[in-house]
């Protein structure tokens, strides 16, 4: 995906935040998939919630909440959790299992249906990082109801208006 790279890099970089895998794959075929792209060594994979964790995707925000608390000595809610992903299943995921979700409308999935699905709020990539973080710490900021229900159309791009 466009920016990916160094959107992960960035967020690594911010204080505050932590980045992790959400998925549906067992934690060795994550790290093989993501070790392809180049982007492992932006992720702490002892962290991540994955599917031999719970069958049920959405247990697993939960299983990666707890992990990062133990970690960094910090309690992780969907007040400060965030989820970045193009799929319904990714936003499902997050809106069930207890985070803010930021949806990318990269072909896979279309920006209404994200928006329709719940997403806080859907930009068209990962190249913009600046944006990235500004979401992410906008959402784990915000006094939103749980599962961001009304996503806010003025955060997104002009071209999804």
């Amino acid at each position: 995906m466009p920016g990916a790279p160094a959107a992960l890099a960035a967020v690594q970089r911010e204080p505050g935040l932590v980045p992790t895998v959400v998925t549906g794959n067992l934690r060795s075929s994550a790290e093989i998939k993501l070790k392809a792209l180049g982007l492992d060594e932006y992720l702490d994979f002892s962290i991540g919630g994955y599917s031999s964790d719970n069958s049920h995707r959405p247990a697993l925000v939960r299983v990666a909440q707890q992990r990062a608390g133990t970690r960094h000595g910090h309690t992780f809610t969907w007040e400060t959790t965030v989820i970045i992903g193009d799929s319904l299943e990714d936003v499902r995921t997050g809106r069930e299992g207890g985070a803010h979700v930021i949806g990318v409308a990269s072909g896979t999935t279309s920006l209404d249906r994200l928006v329709a699905a719940g997403a806080c709020h859907v930009v068209p990539d990962l190249t913009d990082v600046q944006r990235i973080i500004r979401l992410i710490n906008q959402c784990a900021a915000s006094d939103i109801d749980h599962g961001c229900p009304e996503p806010r159309q003025d955060a997104m791009p002009e071209e999804f208006r």
